[in-house]
């Protein structure tokens, strides 16, 4: 048993020795590694070359475009027109309540039908008159707390758009006030109109404000330019802003009695409107 255990140290005590043993020549191979190579059997002295150091910032590439240049005025023009609409729009509407929406939109039919006829009978054609919008709601009895609301009738709405035409604005606001007046004694309950441009007329009037707005750039630009002793050399860009075309809406009808079973016809002025454009232009300068 004893001549066992001491195989058994003996055995340790070797394998301890062949790793120190081992150990030992890694380190020394490492150090030798780690030394400066030696030239004619002399170790000399090798410096290291220092590597320059960066700064590291973060980059972004622009491109240069034309409003960015140094050499230029921005400049923002506007121009206006003032015009006489040559268009009037005027919505006719029939409103009825019945008890049934059967009964509600045959009445509606009925009184529509009257009025679209009534003006077929003054010269307004069915190319003229466009349907703008139909409804057909329940209406319910006022309903407090917890009560069930209750449908007392129905109401129909039928509107109808009728355009005229007409370069004289005198005739334009009588036969708009004559539309008004037909389209109310044949059973129509809600009038609407406002006056506006044609589309062939709204493109040249766009197009004059434009140049107008131009033409203001201009002498804005020419004005910088000789107050900071410069010249205005040509032009970098040029991009339209923004067109304001206002519509001015008058309500109606107006129906005066003179004395009973006379009538005068609704009075309607056309009056001007204005349409505006603004454009920003880069000048260059030198």
């Amino acid at each position: 048993m004893q001549s066992k255990r001491g195989q058994i140290s003996t055995t340790i005590v070797a394998l301890l020795v062949v790793v120190l043993v081992l150990a030992s020549s890694t380190l020394y191979l490492a150090f030798l590694a780690l030394q400066p190579k030696s030239s004619g059997g002399t170790l000399q002295n090798q410096v290291t070359p220092k590597l320059p150091s960066f700064n590291v910032a973060a980059v972004s590439a622009q491109t240069p475009t034309a409003t960015s240049s140094a050499n230029s005025i921005t400049v923002s023009g506007t121009g206006q027109v003032s015009f006489t609409p040559n268009e009037a729009l005027i919505q006719v509407s029939v409103q009825t309540n019945n008890k049934t929406a059967e009964e509600a939109t045959s009445s509606n039919a009925q009184d529509m039908a009257s009025v679209i006829k009534a003006l077929n009978g003054i010269g307004i054609t069915n190319s003229s008159l466009q349907t703008q919008g139909y409804s057909l709601s329940a209406n319910y009895a006022n309903c407090y707390s917890s009560c069930v609301p209750q449908i007392i009738g129905y109401s129909v709405t039928n509107s109808l758009q009728v355009n005229i035409t007409s370069s004289n604005p005198t005739q334009l606001g009588l036969r708009a006030g004559q539309v008004i007046d037909t389209s109310v004694k044949a059973g129509a309950n809600g009038i609407s109109l406002y006056f506006a441009a044609s589309n062939a007329m709204l493109s040249q009037l766009t197009n004059e404000a434009l140049r107008n707005a131009v033409a203001s750039a201009d002498s804005q630009a020419g004005a910088i330019a000789s107050s900071l002793g410069v010249s205005i050399s040509g032009v970098i860009s040029a991009s339209e802003g923004s067109s304001y075309y206002p519509t001015y809406y008058n309500p109606g009808p107006y129906y005066a009695m003179v004395s009973a079973g006379t009538t005068v016809q609704t009075p309607i002025t056309v009056g001007t409107q204005t349409i505006t454009a603004t454009v920003q232009v880069v000048y260059s300068i030198s």
